[in-house]
């Protein structure tokens, strides 16, 4: 299961990974740069709303919130990290839990938000039942996941190429032909290493697995937003940032509860 192996690794290994986001080690531009600063922006105005970020980490985002006005709490699956949020924003309050038992009453938030974590779920709709049952009537759910074109990529190697890519493509030279793509498999599970001796556990899917995912427990999606790098991920990966203005790694749904 998906959240006990990251249960388990940001237990171990979560204080040695949340340095590496506050040094703003190259590895993490994707959250510090990418992800982070486009949810901060897809949320809009949060003034005074009753806001809970769950898988909230050392609670880098429910710093963001609050200096927006949000009134926020935070919650998340490993003791280690929540320990950490406390210490970064010692007037929220942080409880651990799981996204699909969430420590939470019926109908207490305006705005839920959830960056990079649904994947570690591996029953979605379970998740998402919970997500609806503690926002209010027409509370907004904002997750960021996998961007559509990416989850679709399929790779190829050979001795003198390496690509990852969505399309066809016909060698002039050979007169090969390839048509890349992997967009049906209903979830896909990917093994990813955050940092030495963190491997963590997760489950991909694609737009229709969400979209029904959504519709089966009462929500209405309203908006896709595509995240954008900032000048500060230039800065520091030149090639990632021109990838990511060519198509986007990661998406943040926005869905309404009915």
């Amino acid at each position: 299961m998906s959240e006990k192996n990251a249960r388990q690794m940001y237990n171990k290994f979560g204080k040695e990974y949340q340095r590496t986001r506050d040094i703003k080690d190259p590895s993490r531009a994707y959250n510090e740069f990418y992800e982070l600063p486009s949810m901060v922006k897809a949320v809009g105005n949060i003034k005074n709303k009753k806001l809970l970020d769950i898988g909230c980490g050392a609670g880098v985002h429910v710093k963001k919130y609050m200096k927006k006005g949000a009134k926020c709490q935070g919650m998340d699956i490993s003791k280690t990290m929540i320990e950490l949020a406390k210490e970064k924003c010692p007037t929220a309050e942080f409880k651990v839990g799981t996204m699909t038992k969430l420590p939470y009453k019926n109908n207490q938030f305006e705005i839920a938000t959830s960056s990079l974590a649904i994947n570690y779920v591996k029953d979605l709709k379970k998740a998402f039942k919970e997500v609806n049952r503690i926002l209010k009537k027409n509370g907004l759910f904002y997750f960021s996941d996998e961007s559509q074109i990416s989850y679709c990529r399929e790779k190829y190697i050979d001795k003198n190429t390496k690509i990852s890519a969505v399309g066809y493509i016909k060698n002039k030279k050979t007169g090969k032909e390839m048509v890349l793509g992997d967009c049906w498999k209903p979830m896909k599970i990917v093994i990813d290493s955050m940092v030495p001796g963190m491997t963590l556990k997760h489950y991909d899917r694609p737009l229709r697995t969400i979209l029904k995912t959504l519709v089966d427990t009462d929500f209405e999606l309203i908006d896709v937003i595509d995240c954008m790098p900032t000048k500060e991920f230039k800065k520091i990966s030149p090639k990632g940032y021109n990838r990511l203005i060519k198509f986007p790694l990661f998406s943040i749904y926005v869905a309404r509860k009915k």
